[in-house]
């Protein structure tokens, strides 16, 4: 085994689900009884990216030290069978656990509710995306604090699009301000102009704005209407994008978002979740948890970390 991505890892002291473990989990395996033996196996191999599965109980388990270390690794730590624990992904067992191994998974502060079946085997077989580095971002309520907390001092490889519900008249000062904070290139978005590498787009106020052919299309929303910029047509209209795309939802209000980001996973993306419990207004996150199991559910924290790992 000289590759860490697509290792996955078990540490478990019971040799029962040792032996569980051998028939559910994707190949290569390592088995193993020891937390800190199997990443020093790792450090000592050279092998980044890998993915442990905990199983308790762990009697060698300094969660502090562990999470250190995983860090330091690229390694990812996902519970099993155990209570949620800070900065680790939680799975109810080892079948589901196998399922996530299978598809990218963030670490997360907060447990990830179960998908259904249909949803993990979609996402599983969804094929490998080689085109232009594409990142979404959606928010309401409470979102331009975050958005500055995620793009301070931000330098994305791929095209960044926002998608924040604002009142009309404030967007170009929004746009002006996060530019201030980042280290790419911010401007808003306007119909027809290519998605270029490194560059953040902010959707102008009154209006919906969709990715398309490596462009942005850009249209003025109704008179009236309840979400402008419309966070699920932005997701909704990646879907066919080429490229790996990342797709954040944040705090808000209602529910907008939640079917376009449950369809981009269905479609193969990396998807995110805010963690309701550190959302100003939690009513996006939550309905999309109630939709599908994300990729991700993190908290403002651990989302910069992931969007400088995958923008």
């Amino acid at each position: 085994m000289t590759n860490g991505p697509g290792l996955t890892v078990l540490v478990a002291t019971d040799p029962q689900r040792r032996l569980e473990g051998a028939r559910l989990l994707p190949t290569p395996r390592l088995l193993t009884v020891s937390v800190m033996g199997a990443l020093a196996y790792l450090e000592r191999e050279g092998l980044r990216g890998a993915t442990l599965l905990l199983t308790p109980p762990l009697p060698d388990l300094d969660l502090e030290q562990v999470r250190g270390r995983a860090r330091t690794l690229g390694v990812r730590l996902i519970m099993v069978g155990g209570p949620p624990l800070p900065g680790l992904l939680s799975a109810p067992d080892l079948a589901a656990a196998a399922a996530l191994c299978r598809v990218p998974v963030l670490m997360s502060a907060a447990p990830v509710p179960a998908a259904p079946a249909a949803v993990t085997a979609a996402v599983a077989a969804a094929p490998a995306r080689t085109g232009a580095r594409l990142t979404l971002i959606g928010a309401s309520t409470g979102g331009p604090r975050l958005l500055a907390t995620l793009l301070r001092d931000l330098s994305p490889v791929g095209a960044v699009v926002v998608a924040q519900h604002i009142s009309a008249g404030f967007g170009p000062n929004l746009t002006q301000w996060l530019g201030t904070l980042t280290g790419a290139p911010v401007g808003t978005a306007s119909d027809g102009l290519p998605l270029q590498a490194g560059h953040v787009y902010v959707a102008p106020d009154g209006h919906h704005v969709e990715v398309s052919g490596g462009a942005l299309r850009v249209r003025p929303g109704r008179p009236g209407q309840e979400h402008l910029p419309s966070i699920d047509a932005l997701f909704v209209s990646a879907c066919s994008h080429r490229g790996p795309v990342t797709a954040a939802l944040l705090t808000g209000m209602g529910s907008d978002g939640a079917l376009g980001l449950a369809q981009l996973h269905r479609a193969g993306a990396t998807t995110l979740v805010q963690t309701p419990q550190s959302a100003t207004v939690p009513s996006m996150p939550q309905q999309a948890l109630a939709r599908v199991q994300p990729s991700g559910v993190l908290d403002p924290d651990a989302l910069r970390a992931a969007l400088r790992r995958l923008a």
